[in-house]
């Protein structure tokens, strides 16, 4: 997770411009089709983002984020935070210019999708259904279907062009269309029905390496190849070698890439591996950024549980903790749930997934996973390494709590509880350590660890009342 204050202060300025209308039903859109997808506080901001145009009006003037903060009554990272799922969905461009003392952000908003561009995206309609359930899709895309003129009962009269219009004579044409200003751009903008994707997220040269001789990689990967691949890629957690089968099946006579086949190709490998379960935002793994395993070979066993946690969704976590079982329904929603509600990283939802389940014979209990995901989210832990240090003083904290509480109760120090929890390894090798190494260097190395979290607390407050 971004530490906010490193790319947004509320003195900042910023200039709000749309290339396009917004109306009626793009807000229905927005409510109907986006919300469940990104939460109502991103839908807050994109509505009062777009309430600082003046009627007819494509820019807005200048304001700072100090006033977003006081009218929406959200603290600067949350505004932060909804501005990124705004951009992550395709909904909002940004553009930023430093200077002395603040920066100044031009925030364009991009018209959301036609009901049937977003009922025929590979990702929005795959994660919407999979929020929503097949029911409450289905009701909802009919509202905005509506019945086809019946051509074999009808016949076309509409007039042409031509027939209506002349061509000018050649004294009346002037002698060249007037050149638009480079800088300048069309009004009337439309959304393309596509969302933004790094390249590099996907290894585009293993795919191409993996093709037979015969087939031009190079030509067959055009900019539109590329797109279409990489959000099948995206939405059904495919890598490049696995997906390269699917795309030479995909291929027509004249060896370009058939887009309706590959989607085909792909959910029938889907249905055969997973069901008819949809695929959902669990899918994801820990992103390069937040990684600190991913140029370094693991020397000890803390590392490569680090790296397996990195390496690995929650899902697939979570299968491999109950030995390639199915995983039930209701923990795929709590998983969901962490990374889309609270924010968490792949990586760490592994890392509490393990903790709890090991804390609890083995069970997710969803009241003691939210209460810690939150305290995660608060202190912002974005990386596998954070989230096994701040686990390992919180179990800490909690057996020194029972231990004094058993020891009291039962009238004898000398003898006191000990939890026998199955632990996770990486919380059984630092047991180890401690009772290899027993004194104040653990409780020094502990006081140290909460220190760092309580400064980081401390500087996300300060940069709330700044």
């Amino acid at each position: 997770m971004i530490m906010h204050w490193t790319e947004l202060l509320p003195i900042d300025r910023f200039i709000v411009r749309t290339a396009d209308h917004i109306g009626e039903r793009e807000h229905k859109t927005l409510q109907l089709l986006y919300q469940p997808l990104i939460g109502t506080i991103a839908v807050s901001l994109f509505t009062m983002l777009w309430s600082k145009l003046e009627q007819d009006c494509f820019t807005s003037g200048e304001s700072v984020h100090h006033e977003l903060m006081a009218m929406l009554n959200m603290p600067l990272d949350e505004i932060f935070e909804a501005r990124r799922s705004l951009e992550g969905i395709g909904l909002l461009r940004t553009f930023q210019r430093k200077e002395d003392s603040s920066a100044l952000f031009v925030y364009e908003l991009q018209p959301p999708m036609t009901p049937a561009q977003f009922f025929q995206n590979d990702v929005l309609s795959v994660f919407l259904f999979n929020k929503l359930g097949k029911n409450r899709y289905i009701e909802l895309r009919r509202r905005f279907m509506m019945e086809a003129v019946d051509q074999r009962a009808y016949t076309e009269v509409t007039a042409a062009f031509n027939e209506v219009y002349a061509s000018l004579h050649h004294s009346e044409m002037v002698s060249a269309v007037p050149v638009v200003e480079e800088e300048k751009s069309y009004q009337g903008q439309v959304h393309q029905g596509e969302l933004p994707f790094q390249e590099e997220e996907f290894d585009f040269e293993l795919l191409k390496a993996d093709f037979p001789v015969f087939i031009d990689g190079d030509k067959l990967l055009d900019e539109t190849a590329k797109a279409v691949i990489q959000r099948m890629a995206f939405v059904y957690r495919l890598e490049p070698l696995q997906i390269s089968r699917m795309v030479q099946r995909s291929l027509d006579d004249e060896e370009r890439l058939d887009e309706q086949e590959l989607r085909r190709q792909v959910q029938e490998w889907y249905r055969n591996e997973y069901g008819n379960t949809p695929p959902a935002l669990g899918k994801r793994t820990q992103p390069d950024k937040h990684r600190t395993m991913k140029n370094k070979e693991p020397s000890t066993d803390n590392e490569q549980m680090i790296a397996f946690c990195e390496q690995t969704s929650p899902l697939t976590f979570l299968e491999t903790i109950a030995d390639g079982a199915k995983v039930p329904e209701a923990d795929v929603k709590l998983v969901e749930s962490l990374m889309f509600d609270y924010q968490l990283q792949p990586g760490v939802v592994n890392v509490l997934i393990d903790y709890v389940m090991r804390m609890n014979n083995m069970k997710l209990n969803q009241n003691f996973v939210q209460k810690i995901a939150g305290q995660w989210a608060r202190k912002q832990i974005s990386t596998v390494k954070d989230a096994m240090q701040l686990a390992k003083w919180e179990y800490q904290q909690r057996k020194n709590r029972e231990t004094a509480s058993s020891a009291q109760s039962s009238g004898n120090p000398s003898r006191p509880y000990v939890r026998k929890d199955k632990l996770p390894k990486w919380l059984e090798q630092d047991k180890k350590q401690k009772n290899e190494d027993p004194g104040p260097k653990e409780d020094e190395k502990l006081n140290q660890e909460k220190q760092q979290f309580e400064e980081m607390l401390r500087l996300r407050r300060s940069s709330r009342q700044n």
